[in-house]
């Protein structure tokens, strides 16, 4: 009969070593205070929307925002007429509904054209309840081409499609020459002929920019940004969340 080998078993192998187990515990006691943490903030915020109070400076989603030599620059050359919710620029919703939400945002901004889908629900749920104003805040350090296209979204309104428009831009962000932004007049249904004249005439210049100074006055550095009632929210909003604002304002 053939003895078989002496088996050495190394404790370090079979055990876990003292350092080791007070890293691991090390470990799951700062994820377990980053999960109460967060917890707690989601917590919180929920509290509020609950009470209707709603500290807007503490919530900040996701933006782009305007570069602060683009910022001084603009601040500089018009003080803006402090006038939010325009009788004048793009909207749909109820006239007289409780709640009017203003957006400032950039065709070429990623987070506005995610937040275009979160917009367009929210109409859905609250057609009498909610107006919905869209003002231009081109970025154009950061999205070449945002101001033409703002403008490019203002012709359309003339013929009555700028939500058309405004879909078909988000579909094509970042491509805004003016040989494409006629093209994309055609997909949406407005008569080309019409919309390059007004295109290159720069009609709209000027408005584009007083809803970019009005942006800047109302305190505004990146797209998008929201105004509940005067009640500034920045970034790209969760719908769930969205709704929740909506709901707080509403039961006020």
């Amino acid at each position: 009969m053939t003895d078989l080998p002496e088996v050495n078993f190394d404790p370090l192998i079979t055990e876990k070593s003292p350092r080791n187990r007070r890293l691991g515990t090390f470990l799951f006691l700062i994820v377990l205070v980053l999960a109460a943490f967060f917890g707690y903030r989601v917590f919180n915020y929920y509290r509020q929307i609950q009470k209707g109070v709603i500290d807007t400076a503490t919530y900040s989603f996701q933006s782009t925002a305007i570069s602060q030599n683009r910022l001084l620059a603009v601040a500089k050359a018009a003080s803006g007429s402090g006038e939010l919710a325009t009788t004048d620029d793009p909207s749909f919703g109820n006239l007289g509904a409780p709640l009017t939400i203003v957006e400032f945002a950039d065709f070429g901004c990623p987070y506005s054209e995610q937040e275009s889908y979160v917009l367009d629900a929210v109409a859905r749920k609250y057609p009498d309840q909610v107006r919905i104003i869209y003002r231009d805040f081109p970025l154009i350090d950061l999205h070449p081409g945002a101001d033409i296209a703002a403008e490019a979204g203002e012709c359309a309104q003339d013929q009555n499609k700028f939500w058309e428009y405004h879909d078909v831009l988000y579909r094509n962000s970042g491509e805004f020459t003016t040989e494409s932004l006629i093209d994309y007049a055609s997909q949406a249904g407005l008569s080309v002929s019409t919309f390059r004249n007004c295109l290159e005439s720069g009609k709209y210049t000027d408005e584009v920019a007083q809803d970019l100074a009005d942006g800047v006055a109302a305190g505004v550095t990146g797209t998008p940004t929201f105004f509940f009632n005067g009640e500034k929210i920045e970034g790209a909003v969760p719908f769930s969340t969205f709704t929740d604002i909506v709901d707080a304002f509403l039961s006020e």
